[in-house]
Formats: C-alpha cells, structure tokens, sequence
C-alpha cells in the first residue's frame, strides 16, 4: 500500500480561532465583572492590567494558531500512523498498529452543527490505564473514510502477523495428549539431573 498522507480542513483554522476568541472574551467579561464588584481604586488598575494581559494572549494565541494548522499533517502507513506537529518544537508521533487498542470518531457539539469536522482518537496499550487517546487526527471532513482505512490497515496487519487455522496443520500423530506427555518426561528428567547435583 501507497502512504496516504492528509491534513485536518481548513475549517479546523477557523474553530481554533473561535475557541480561542470565546476563552479570551469569557476571561476578560470575568476580569471586568471583578473590577465592578470591587470598587478599590487600586484593585481596578490591577484588573485593567490583567484585562490588557488577557487581550495580549488573545492576539498572540491567535496569531499562532496559522502556523500550528500548518504544522498538522497525518499519514496512513501499512504498519502505523504518523502524526506531525508543532511551531516551536516539532513533534512526529509514530504510532504503531501492534499498540492499537481502540480507535474512536469524536465530534463536538461545534464539530456537527457548525463546522462539519470529526476527530479520530487511537488508544494504545501505553494508554489504556488513562483516559483519553495517544493520539488524535483532529479536524477531519472525512473522519469515517479515515476511520475507515485505519481500521482496514490494522486489520490487513493484525491478520499478517497472526496465522490462520487453515495455514496451520497439525503435525500427524501429535495430539494434546503426546504433547503433555512429552512436557511431562522432559520436566521428569530435569529433576532427577538437579536431584543429582545435590
């Protein structure tokens, strides 16, 4: 199979925009509340200052978010899926079919009605003992085709490594019965030779 590399919608830009423009409106409508509710001269310069702190990080998280979409990019292999990521340090996550425990279709409240987005979460064996996913291929249009050929993929190499019943063949005269027998005399004999050496 040919790599199939894809990158989440550009709709996915615009959502992280809004998140971040709602989280820095509420932060802000919160600081301003706390400033009215507490007529201290001194208390108001401060809020003010955490006012013009909160819209700082406003722009910057919004002009970060362009190049962190750009950074996202996934990739379907035969034996894992790679996700890239990253502004400052740039991450390249493997993940491995051998370690897939679950794969799940995520979408939000904001994903269904708004933006027509999906998530994929793959769980590993790493994470099981944790809530949540190793990894996330976020900003889909198309989650259930790429639900799709991961599933495909990990069934394709899960069926590769594990024998079938018919490729198989039972040794002729060998049944469950001569195999213990033979376990046993092998056993037996170890303890007469340590027996021995005593």
């Amino acid at each position: 199979m040919q790599t199939r590399s894809f990158k989440p919608s550009p709709r996915y830009l615009i959502k992280v925009c809004v998140g971040i423009t709602m989280a820095a409106w509420l932060g802000i409508a919160g600081t301003a509340f706390l400033a009215l509710a507490i007529p201290d001269r001194d208390a108001t310069v401060i809020f003010g200052l955490m006012a013009v702190a909160e819209i700082v990080a406003w722009v910057v998280a919004l002009i970060l978010a362009g190049p962190y979409y750009a950074s996202l990019s996934y990739e379907i292999e035969d034996d894992e899926v790679i996700v890239r990521v990253g502004i400052i340090t740039h991450s390249v996550k493997h993940v491995p079919y051998r370690t897939v425990t679950n794969i799940t279709v995520k979408r939000d409240i904001l994903d269904r009605w708004f933006f027509g987005l999906g998530s994929l979460n793959i769980q590993t064996a790493g994470m099981s003992g944790t809530s949540g996913a190793e990894e996330k291929l976020v900003g889909l249009t198309n989650v259930d085709e790429v639900y799709g050929m991961v599933v495909t993929e990990l069934r394709r190499f899960r069926g590769g490594m594990a024998p079938t019943a018919t490729e198989v063949e039972p040794e002729p005269g060998v049944g469950a019965s001569d195999a213990l027998s033979a376990i046993l005399a092998e056993v037996r004999a170890i303890r007469q030779a340590l027996d021995k050496d005593k």
